[in-house]
Order: C-alpha cells, then sequence, then structure tokens
C-alpha cells in the first residue's frame, strides 16, 4: 500500500520573469492598473510529486508554517506577511495545454466583430457588467453572456490559463486605461504565460506539451474569510498554484483587483 507523501516546503528567491518585467511589459501593466496588484512567489517542495497528489499539495502548502511566514497576501494597498495557516483550501485544476497564441486567432478575424479590418477594437455602447465597465467588443467577449462575441470561445477554452490571462490583463484594475487594439494585451499575455509555464517535448513522440500542472486556489483562515485571494467573489481576485514535478517547484500567483501602481 503506497503510503501518502508529506509534503514540505522551502521559500525560494525570488525568480527574474525577464518577459514580466521587461520594460514593454512592465509599462502597459501600470497603464492598465495592474502593476502592484499581483504577487509571484516561488518555493521547492521535499516529495516526489504524481498528478493524483495535486490536492493533498496545495492543501499542505497552505497549512505549512514555513509558507505562511513568506506568503504575501493583500490588506488594502499593501502586501504583507500575515502568517496565517489555511484552515481550509478550495482547489479547482486549470487546463493549460495550449502551445501557441494561435489560440486566439479568433479575436484577430475582423468577422468575428472583435476588432475592424483597420485593427481598432469595435465599440460599443457602454454598458456595466460587475465591476466593469464594458464600451467594446472584446469586453464584451469576456463579460457579455448575452453577446454573440461572448460564445467565440467555449467554456473549456475559457478555463485554459492562457485565457485566464488574456482576462485578468483586458479586465485590469480600478485605475485602467483600455487599449484601442488588441496586440498589446496579446503581447503581455503571451510574456506572462512563457514565463510562468514550462512546455517539454514528449520522449517518445517529440511532441510539445505544457508541463506545469495549474491550480486554481481559494485559501480561507480559521474563520472562514477568503485570504488568497481575498474577496474572490469579484472575478479579477484570482489565485493560482503552478506545479513543477520535475524540478519540486511551486510557484504561487495572486492578483487583487484595485488602484494601486507604484512609482519607480
Amino acid at each position: 500500500m503506497e503510503i501518502d507523501p508529506k509534503f514540505t516546503f522551502v521559500p525560494l528567491k525570488e525568480k527574474t520573469y525577464i518577459r514580466i518585467n521587461d520594460r514593454n511589459s512592465q509599462e502597459y501593466l501600470c497603464k492598465w492598473g495592474l502593476k502592484g496588484n499581483f504577487v509571484i512567489q516561488n518555493f521547492s517542495f521535499n516529495e516526489q510529486f504524481q498528478q493524483y497528489h495535486k490536492y493533498q499539495l496545495a492543501d499542505a502548502f497552505f497549512k505549512d508554517d514555513s509558507v505562511a511566514k513568506v506568503l504575501l497576501s493583500k490588506q488594502g494597498n499593501t502586501w504583507v506577511k500575515q502568517g496565517i495557516q489555511a484552515s481550509s483550501v478550495e482547489i479547482k485544476q486549470v487546463p493549460c495545454s495550449v502551445l501557441c497564441m494561435s489560440f486566439f486567432n479568433k479575436l484577430k478575424d475582423p468577422s468575428n466583430g472583435i476588432i475592424h479590418g483597420s485593427g481598432t477594437i469595435c465599440k460599443k455602447y457602454d454598458m456595466q457588467i460587475e465591476e466593469f465597465l464594458v464600451s467594446d467588443n472584446l469586453h464584451g467577449m469576456l463579460l457579455d453572456e448575452e453577446s454573440e462575441e461572448y460564445n467565440l470561445y467555449s467554456r473549456e477554452e475559457r478555463n485554459e490559463f492562457v485565457f485566464r490571462i488574456l482576462q485578468m490583463l483586458v479586465l485590469g484594475g480600478i485605475l485602467c486605461q483600455f487599449e484601442d487594439t488588441l496586440e498589446p494585451y496579446l503581447d503581455v499575455t503571451k510574456s506572462i504565460y512563457k514565463d510562468l509555464v514550462r512546455v517539454q517535448k514528449q520522449s517518445t513522440s517529440n511532441n510539445l506539451f505544457v508541463s506545469t500542472l495549474i491550480l486554481e486556489v481559494i485559501a480561507k483562515d480559521s474563520k472562514g474569510q477568503d485570504y488568497f485571494p481575498s474577496n474572490s467573489s469579484n472575478r479579477q481576485n484570482i489565485a493560482f498554484l503552478l506545479i513543477d514535478a520535475d524540478s519540486r517547484e511551486i510557484t504561487s500567483f495572486v492578483h487583487q483587483y484595485g488602484g494601486y501602481c507604484p512609482v519607480d
């Protein structure tokens, strides 16, 4: 009988994400009200990892004392080490199979109504959905279930990690200046995706595949309140764990909707 692994974790030095941290990406993140609103942290774990251990690993991660001491979560406009060990963790696997940006070709085809032939994003009458102003068809595709554009992507496609990144960027923060064209959103989506996700070759067929396992998480404190992310009812408050079985590393990614953009 196999004994379940007892996972323990060691915080790692902050990684340098070349594409996320390049000047172009940082300027757009600031423009969209996202800079300063998400945090990426890295940890190693001790045991060999199999896919069927994913829920145990995530649960152990948020209940581990060494993680709690360094894990940043947001209080107001400030990221702080709250030292919370989770009382419960909600966990959902996120599909992550996209290998190239042709996944978004439907958005670039003018016949689908997201952009004009000139490349500019199609405007529409302003409407409010949740906290978000929907004034163009790209936002409509993300938020307006009544719109034709919403059905361009299936539910499975919309759950893909790369789609979730694009949605985070387009919806932005409170102080978000929208783009008139699609390309900046796609460029920064690609940068974040490539920095966070590992692609490998299958040994038998040489086919490429994404080897990173992605879990969406909501960790709750002893009072049953979400803290990672907090206020998870807002669709822009999202948190993921990215698991790399080969290197035995786990990366936490959390975004909190807000208006904060630090000055360099």
